[in-house]
């Protein structure tokens, strides 16, 4: 088992939430030096007991505090990661400490974990839980992998694909770059696909496309109206990175 620990102004949790079951490997998830708090320093300090006490090999991944959608990344690569290493880990071989951090850390680590279908624990305080097992593994939804045919959607997969790829696009440039993919059919539609991909989030479409000339009298960039922008959400992107880690709500 693999645990991930978010690190906050009491290290003590990330120590105790190894109890729960005793990882291979742990991730210390951690902010840099603030004025009242080094973090990064406590970080190192804490690798270096749980090293030489537990004989644990831990990783430390330094994170910003309040970017919410790069602590999901990070996490999300990690498991990413160690995943593609070793193919017998499942997603269950994963647990996330959520106890440290901000609220923000908090949250996306609870995001990344629901997201990849991992263990969450909790470490309780001590003070107010005597004789309780302070370590509590909580409850998480899970994300269903299969279509309403009972299939996982590959033209879907890959179309989110061309549309990370793209960045922005049009109707006609995304069914372009489809097409080129030596994986779909000749001819292959993608209006279903789409609709989709936009019924869960994962796609915005909005009215108007910016064109790459500019007005000569406003110097503002000219915009088709007949044609629509298409481009990933934030969580989009998250699916169309991980695909194979997050499978498949389609």
């Amino acid at each position: 088992m693999i645990q991930l620990a978010t690190l906050g102004l009491t290290p003590v949790v990330v120590e105790e939430g190894l109890k729960k079951s005793l990882p291979e490997k742990l991730y210390i998830i951690h902010t840099k030096k603030e004025s009242n708090y080094d973090f990064e320093k406590e970080a190192k300090k804490l690798k270096k007991k749980i090293e030489e006490q537990y004989k644990i090999p831990t990783i430390l991944e330094k994170v910003d505090a309040f970017d919410m959608d790069k602590i999901i990344h990070s996490l999300l690569n990690i498991i990413y990661k160690e995943k593609k290493a070793n193919a017998n880990l499942s997603k269950k071989d994963f647990a996330i400490n959520i106890t440290g951090g901000t609220k923000l850390m908090v949250s996306a680590a609870t995001v990344a974990a629901y997201l990849a279908g991992t263990r969450v624990y909790y470490v309780m305080e001590a003070s107010k839980h005597r004789g309780e097992e302070l370590v509590k593994e909580l409850p998480m939804p899970v994300i269903p992998e299969k279509d309403d045919k009972g299939n996982t959607s590959k033209i879907t997969k890959i179309v989110l694909e061309k549309i990370k790829k793209l960045g922005k696009c049009t109707y006609s440039m995304l069914l372009e770059e489809v097409r080129k993919d030596t994986r779909v059919k000749k001819n292959q539609r993608i209006e279903y696909h789409l609709a989709k991909l936009q019924t869960n989030d994962l796609i915005t479409v909005t009215r108007g496309w910016e064109k790459p000339s500019k007005n000569k009298m406003t110097g503002k960039s000219l915009v088709d109206n007949k044609k629509n922008t298409i481009q990933l959400t934030p969580s989009g992107e998250y699916y169309a990175e991980f695909s194979d880690l997050l499978g498949s709500i389609l």
